[in-house]
């Protein structure tokens, strides 16, 4: 049984936790909208997503802006100073600005609900968040309802936007004709793919066909080549097991990341290692499908 401890640093006994399979799942009757979706009950976790960020944001919001309604316990009780998380008493602009220029980053399944997120409206009772920018990492995208996602538009004459509603979540789908005046500028987005996940042929055209509605000029799906999608977690590089290779993945990641938020990712292109995307075919699958393989050293740059 794993280890575990309580909140006081004292250890507990061990519980078991139970992993149940989607086909395990029993829907009620009637809901074919749910029965009928590619993953119902990841579409049901992505509507859960999307009240935790909301919810987590708003409540920020208020603690920062030191609304009576915001309640916040530390989670072992201990004391803290709440002034210092506040408004600053000469400025009365709060400590943490949250009111603008905020970032969504997410891997896997936390990168499709940033897609989410930016492709729907929050129901009446969150406060939209205001994202500047967005570093999506390796995104899982088939729970996401098809055709889209597309970038929220907003009021302007010409406009036509049809809002669908599946599980809670949103997608908001816009008419061909739409006029660029009718549009406020995206957010700015910088999506970092596995090779395993590049190599993935019908989920990375579906990935270039969704970024291309914030970033229409391309070069921003960059791809490190013999990355795994367990790269973008410190795992890899955990003492033990850690090797130069995912330590040189993993720092591109960052400094890839990290340039794109100070709007110098072109300039630290020029510091990485780049390559044309090339694939070789290294043997046969299980399936009999071809065994496939970027062509490059482990850690290079290919920009889409």
């Amino acid at each position: 049984m794993p280890r575990s401890w309580n909140v006081d640093g004292n250890k507990s006994e061990p519980r078991t936790l139970l992993y149940l399979r989607e086909a395990d799942i029993h829907w009620d009757e009637g809901n074919d909208a749910i029965k009928n979706a590619p993953y119902p009950l990841r579409a049901e976790q992505l509507a859960f997503r999307h009240h935790e960020v909301y919810t987590a944001y708003n409540a920020f919001h208020k603690f920062i802006h030191n609304d009576p309604e915001a309640r916040m316990d530390t989670i072992d009780g201990s004391e803290f100073n709440r002034k210092s998380w506040g408004l600053d008493d000469v400025t009365g602009k709060p400590f943490v600005d949250c009111d603008k220029d905020v970032v969504l980053a997410g891997h896997s399944f936390g990168g499709c609900t940033v897609l989410s997120i930016l492709s729907s409206e929050p129901t009446q009772e969150y406060t939209p968040i205001p994202v500047s920018r967005a570093v999506i990492l390796d995104p899982w995208l088939e729970p996401l309802p098809a055709p889209g996602p597309v970038p929220i538009s907003t009021k302007g004459n010409g406009k036509n936007a049809i809002n669908v509603e599946v599980d809670s979540v949103k997608s908001t789908l816009e008419e061909n004709d739409i006029f660029a005046s009718d549009t406020v500028a995206h957010p700015r987005m910088l999506v970092i793919n596995s090779e395993t996940f590049t190599l993935w042929k019908d989920h990375f055209a579906r990935l270039q066909e969704i970024v291309k509605g914030w970033e229409p000029e391309g070069g921003r799906i960059a791809t490190l080549v013999g990355s795994k999608h367990t790269s973008f977690s410190d795992f890899p590089i955990l003492p033990l097991i850690s090797g130069g290779t995912a330590r040189r993945i993993f720092n591109t990641i960052a400094d890839l990341s990290v340039a794109f938020l100070n709007d110098q990712f072109d300039e630290e292109l020029k510091h990485v290692k780049t390559r044309k995307m090339e694939i070789k075919v290294i043997g046969v699958k299980k399936d009999g499908k071809p065994k496939r393989k970027l062509i490059g050293d482990p850690g290079d740059v290919i920009v889409e």
